[in-house]
C-alpha cells in the first residue's frame, strides 16, 4: 500500500469515527431526557341538586366539564407524573392530593400540591386532567393555572379562569365570565350575559343573546351574530375588532381599538346612529349618512335611516369600516 492510499484510509476512518462520535452526541441526550411516566385514575361520584354549584381549581392539567341530566357529580381524575426515574414519579405522584368535598348544594374539587415543590425538581412534574359531568341546571366555577378549560351546555351560571390556556364555553343557559391570561377566550350559544377577558390571546363570540363586553391586550376581537344583545362593547389595544350581524333600535354599541382596526358588517337595511374616528387612520362607510358637522376621512357624526342604535367606533391607529352585508 503506497503512502497516498494510506492516508485515504486513515482519512476514511477518522470519518466514520466522527460518524460514530456524533450519533453517540445525539443518542446520550435522548437517554439522558428519558422520563419515567405513571397514570393513576380516579373516579367518584357526589350527589347533587339540579341547580346546585360545582367548584374545581386546577394548578396543572385540563378541565372538562359537560352537563347531564342525573343529580350527581360525576368527576374522572387522570393523574400523571413524569421524572427521571421510577421511585421519583411515584413519590411526586403520592405528593399531589385530589380533595373532593360534597356539602348541600356544593361540590368542591381541588388539586393539592406540596407547600414545598421545590422537592420535584427540574426534571419532575405532576399534572391532573378532569373530566365532570354536572346536573343540567347548575352553576360551575372553575379555575385553572396551566391547562385549558372547555365546559359544554351547562345550565347555572358560568365562571371560568385560566392563567396558561384556552377557555371554550358552548350553550350556556346563563351569564357567562371567561377568561384567560395567556390564551384565547371562545363561547357560542350563550343565553345570557358574557363577560369575556384575554390579556395575550383572542376573543370570539357567536350566538350570545344577552350584553357583551369583550376586552383584549394583545389579541383580537370577532362578535358574530349577537344581534339580540342590546349592549355590547368591545376594546382592544393591540388587535383589530370585527363585528357582523344585526343591530338592535335600542342597542349600545362601542367597540374601541388603540392599534388595530374596526370593521362592522351590518344588515343593508340598518338603522343606526354613528359616532367614529380614527386618529392616524380613516373612517369609511358604505351606508349614506345624514352628517352632523364638519365631513372628514378621519371622524364622522350622524345618522343612518332612522337612526335608533347608538354606535361608536374609534380606532387610534388603524381604520374603522362600516360595511352593508353581502
Amino acid at each position: 500500500m503506497n503512502r497516498n492510499q494510506k492516508k485515504a484510509q486513515s482519512q476514511r476512518g477518522c470519518q466514520k469515527a466522527l460518524v460514530l462520535v456524533l450519533g453517540l452526541m445525539l443518542i446520550m441526550p435522548l437517554a439522558a431526557l428519558a422520563d419515567d411516566r405513571f397514570e393513576q385514575k380516579l373516579e367518584k361520584v357526589e350527589s347533587l341538586a339540579k341547580d346546585g354549584q360545582v367548584m374545581i381549581n386546577n394548578i396543572s392539567g385540563d378541565i372538562r366539564i359537560s352537563a347531564w341530566k342525573e343529580d350527581k357529580v360525576k368527576i374522572e381524575a387522570i393523574k400523571r407524573a413524569e421524572a427521571r426515574d421510577e421511585s421519583e414519579a411515584k413519590k411526586a405522584m403520592e405528593e399531589v392530593e385530589i380533595q373532593i368535598k360534597a356539602e348541600p348544594g356544593l361540590v368542591t374539587i381541588k388539586t393539592r400540591y406540596p407547600e414545598n415543590r421545590g422537592f420535584f425538581g427540574r426534571d419532575t412534574s405532576v399534572s391532573v386532567d378532569y373530566t365532570l359531568w354536572i346536573p343540567e341546571k347548575a352553576s360551575v366555577e372553575a379555575r385553572s393555572v396551566s391547562g385549558d378549560i372547555g365546559i359544554n351546555q351547562a345550565g347555572g351560571q358560568i365562571v371560568a379562569n385560566t392563567v396558561s390556556g384556552d377557555v371554550e364555553i358552548s350553550g350556556g343557559k346563563k351569564s357567562v365570565v371567561a377568561k384567560a391570561v395567556s390564551g384565547d377566550v371562545k363561547v357560542e350559544k350563550i343565553e345570557g350575559d358574557a363577560q369575556l377577558n384575554s390579556v395575550s390571546g383572542d376573543i370570539q363570540a357567536t350566538g350570545v343573546k344577552g350584553s357583551i363586553e369583550a376586552e383584549a391586550v394583545s389579541g383580537s376581537i370577532d362578535l358574530k351574530d349577537v344581534s339580540q344583545a342590546t349592549k355590547v362593547s368591545a376594546k382592544s389595544v393591540s388587535g383589530s375588532i370585527n363585528y357582523q350581524g344585526e343591530i338592535k333600535s335600542d342597542g349600545r354599541y362601542q367597540f374601541n381599538s388603540h392599534s388595530g382596526n374596526v370593521v362592522l358588517v351590518l344588515p343593508a337595511s340598518s338603522s343606526f346612529e354613528l359616532e367614529a374616528g380614527a386618529f392616524s387612520g380613516t373612517v369609511k362607510t358604505e351606508f349614506p349618512i345624514e352628517v352632523i358637522g364638519e365631513i372628514s376621512d378621519r371622524q364622522i357624526k350622524g345618522k343612518v335611516g332612522n337612526g335608533g342604535a347608538y354606535i361608536v367606533a374609534k380606532a387610534f391607529s388603524g381604520r374603522v369600516e362600516i360595511r352593508k352585508a353581502r
